[in-house]
């Protein structure tokens, strides 16, 4: 492994934050002339630097699709805002604070005419709003915008809200002068109506209901709102920036981050962007003054609109046999006295098993020496951690097995300021975000570089893997969280995981020998088993023995895109049947469909990461997968 202290004195805190500062600048919307402004900004950055790199387009159409995710309309927004008539006040203004429009609104001139404003306080339920007449109104809500989507077929021309998002660590009062980061995300189907809005401050919310309430009860008025957002949608493009170190072959080492986003968004996620151009800036220049090797191995870096940059890129570079992995850097750099969490390492999910996590962990680890004690050990003074795999970024796109680039992810929660107008520079930390970027050199140069000598630093690190899971996995049976044939059904699983882990080394290094590991490997989970005296014997539906065979690449953006090509019958089905779940369950159980598991299979693997009785569930959406020809049965 290259020794990272060469790249420990060559990061730049200095770099790293004025990046952010000026990556910030802009208001960076997918699909948005603002966020092609921010794309050639940064490319103008590599160009400084040096590194080969260019601004790939994708069309932003709504009848185009990239793999599994259906394209939006670019917009664009030229002023807006939104007065109180009486008392006058400006309520909302883009110009100053642009996150306060809602992001994709559609245009509205209502500033020779006042329009009513309704103040919708009974909660999101249409049934509680019988009588209000919502017609040719503006409606203030206090709730999630989704909840809310009704609002249009009552009439009402556009909506205003306060809501902040929270969390069991975050609370409205917490940002009590923030606005939350809203946005709508059309289909542009047949008869979707022309949704648009802005957003105020929970104080300024506050303020805004009383004086409604009061004019109510006064008067038996609404308030009087004039409305102006000068903007447009239309069939444009999104970009994605490349930027390319070549090796001395064509296999490849991805970093990604998103460079979307409302200005001032700082830590989500211009410090992504920051950590990962450094990164490149550090390893090329490096390379160039003769200090490191060429790489063997390509290392490239894309910036994207989240998500659908990656799914418009993977569409059109789909040679992905030459991935060997990829690590994606997602809010990377809060202050941790600000509450930050640690910077936490995501691991592939199981359905992906790599020792690109490994790696990901050594790379970490690396970073974390950052000063000594007194006996010269090396000490972290950055809070971070290893996590299971979770979804939400661009990572999860990656690690699909129909795609199979491993992917990590580096992120940080909680994050206080998570998409509000307070994500701003000052809660940047340049060391936090430095040690960000360092565990990012160290992963894309070693990977581009490992040979048979390095894998033992992986396996040791493997090791501390399986330890710490199998001590996880213990702690929740002596408690009586898990069965005892759930615990002994889960061991044999990371059996399984693990030992697949090592055998990914022969897609790393051509000429690995795993075969003594793989024995370490069973031979450790064995005497575990033996030591609790288990056996995989968590009960199978043995009946279902049907196998399913995925028909499409890559995972799917949002659901709801399928019902453009014509199976809103099916979608509204499932989604009126469906339990309510985390955010990852349907893309879990797609990652396991193989063509070679059978549906007892797929109920034990979900069943087993879900440490309940998944089979209604699993079953119902194989049903939506048929229904949407996503699957096919081939025995």
């Amino acid at each position: 492994m290259q020794n990272s202290e060469i790249f420990k004195n060559t990061v730049s805190e200095k770099r790293l934050l004025n990046v952010v500062k000026e990556v910030s600048n802009y208001h960076r919307i997918q699909a948005s002339p603002m966020f092609r402004e921010a794309a050639q900004h940064v490319k103008g950055i590599c160009d400084s630097y040096g590194l080969k790199a260019k601004i790939l387009s994708y069309e932003a159409d709504p009848d185009v699709w990239y793999l599994q995710s259906k394209m939006f309309r670019e917009w664009s927004v030229k002023e807006a805002y939104l007065d109180l008539d009486d008392p006058q006040k400006r309520l909302c203004d883009y110009s100053a604070e642009p996150i306060s429009v809602i992001q994709k609104s559609y245009p509205i001139d209502m500033r020779g005419t006042p329009v009513d404003l309704v103040l919708l306080d009974r909660g999101a339920d249409e049934a509680a709003y019988q009588d209000t007449d919502l017609s040719g109104k503006w409606v203030f809500i206090r709730g999630k915008l989704a909840d809310y989507d009704w609002i249009y077929q009552k009439g009402a021309l556009g909506l205003v809200t306060d809501f902040i998002m929270e969390t069991a660590d975050r609370k409205r009062s917490n940002l009590y002068h923030s606005l939350t980061y809203t946005s709508y995300w059309h289909t542009h189907l047949k008869d979707e109506p022309e949704k648009r809005g802005f957003v105020l401050s929970p104080k300024e919310g506050d303020i805004l209901a009383q004086m409604c309430r009061d004019k109510w009860n006064s008067e038996k008025k609404y308030l009087q709102v004039r409305p102006y957002i000068d903007s447009e949608l239309y069939n444009g493009h999104i970009e994605v920036v490349e930027a390319v170190i070549e090796g001395k072959d064509d296999k490849t080492v991805t970093l990604c981050a998103h460079l979307c986003h409302p200005r001032s968004s700082c830590n989500d996620n211009a410090s992504g962007v920051s950590a990962t151009l450094e990164a490149m800036h550090v390893i090329d220049m490096l390379v160039k003054e003769g200090k490191i090797e060429k790489p063997q191995h390509t290392i490239r870096l894309t910036l994207v609109p989240e998500y659908t940059g990656t799914f418009a890129y993977l569409s059109d570079h789909n040679d992905y046999e030459k991935g060997l992995g990829a690590m994606n850097l997602d809010m990377v750099g809060g202050k941790q006295t600000r509450f930050y969490g640690p910077i936490t390492l995501t691991r592939t999910p199981l359905s992906t098993p790599s020792l690109i996590s490994e790696l990901s962990m050594y790379s970490m680890e690396q970073a974390a020496k950052e000063a000594s004690s007194f006996s010269g050990e090396s000490v972290s003074l950055t809070n971070h951690c290893v996590s299971p795999y979770a979804g939400g970024s661009d990572h999860t796109v990656y690690s699909d097995p129909t795609v199979n680039i491993p992917c990590c992810m580096l992120g940080q929660w909680p994050d206080l300021n998570y998409h509000t107008a307070t994500d701003t520079l000052d809660v940047i930390d340049p060391a936090v975000l430095k040690f960000s970027c360092l565990t990012a050199v160290n992963f894309a140069y070693n990977l581009a570089n490992l040979t048979t000598e390095d894998l033992p630093y992986l396996y040791e690190q493997l090791d501390r893997s399986m330890a710490d899971m199998k001590t996880k996995l213990a702690a929740e049976y002596l408690r009586g969280e898990i069965s005892r044939d759930m615990f002994g059904s889960l061991l044999y699983k990371y059996r399984q995981y693990f030992t697949d882990c090592v055998r990914t080394a022969r897609d790393l290094v051509a000429d690995a020998d795993v075969t003594k590991e793989t024995e370490h490997v069973q031979k450790i989970f064995t005497a575990w088993a033996e030591q609790y005296d288990l056996s995989d014997s968590y009960p199978e539906y043995e009946e279902l023995t049907d196998v399913w065979q995925r028909t499409a690449v890559g995972p799917y953006q949002t659901l709801s895109d399928y019902r453009a090509l014509g199976y809103d019958e099916a979608v509204s089905r499932y989604e009126e049947n469906k339990n309510e779940h985390d955010y990852g369950f349907e893309g879990l159980v797609l990652n396991y469909i193989d063509g070679r598991r059978t549906v007892a299979e797929l109920v034990k693997e979900v069943s087993l990461e879900y440490r309940k009785d998944m089979k209604e569930d699993v079953l119902l959406y194989l049903e939506l997968l048929e229904n949407l020809e996503l699957i096919r049965r081939i025995s």
